[in-house]
């Protein structure tokens, strides 16, 4: 079944001619009045300027949500970060402790360990298996 509208709003408009002559040459390959097609595009250039607009709202939504929900874990992580930092500054002043005790220069095993380390840690993934 066709909807019928009853058309009330009259809009004047004025449109260069390279304009004009497309919606003229839509109008008879779609065997429709100039008028009908020019409502049409109307409608979908409405339709599809409102999506726009309704896009930019529901991606704010969006954001503001997942800000809201990702906010917990991200503390949970930095505190979880934080307890890593101090246990391993706590082993690692243990560990130059017992190194100074045994007699052993401890800052310079502290520097090679760390060179190794941090090299480790330069690694690519496939080159550390």
């Amino acid at each position: 079944m066709t909807k019928t509208v009853t058309l009330t709003g009259k809009l004047q408009f004025r449109v260069d001619e390279q304009l004009e002559l497309a919606v003229k040459a839509i109008a008879v390959r779609r065997d429709e009045d100039v008028a009908d097609v020019c409502r049409r595009i109307l409608r979908e250039g409405v339709a599809k300027e409102s999506l726009e607009d309704g896009k930019d709202e529901v991606a704010k939504i969006v954001r503001q949500t997942l800000r809201d929900v990702l906010k917990p874990f991200e503390e949970r992580i930095a505190k979880l970060n934080a307890k890593a930092a101090i246990s391993s500054g706590t082993a690692m002043w243990m560990n130059m402790q017992v190194l100074d005790e045994a007699g052993y220069d401890a800052q310079e095993v502290y520097t090679k360990a760390r060179k190794k380390a941090v090299a480790q840690l330069q690694e690519r993934e496939s080159e550390a298996l």
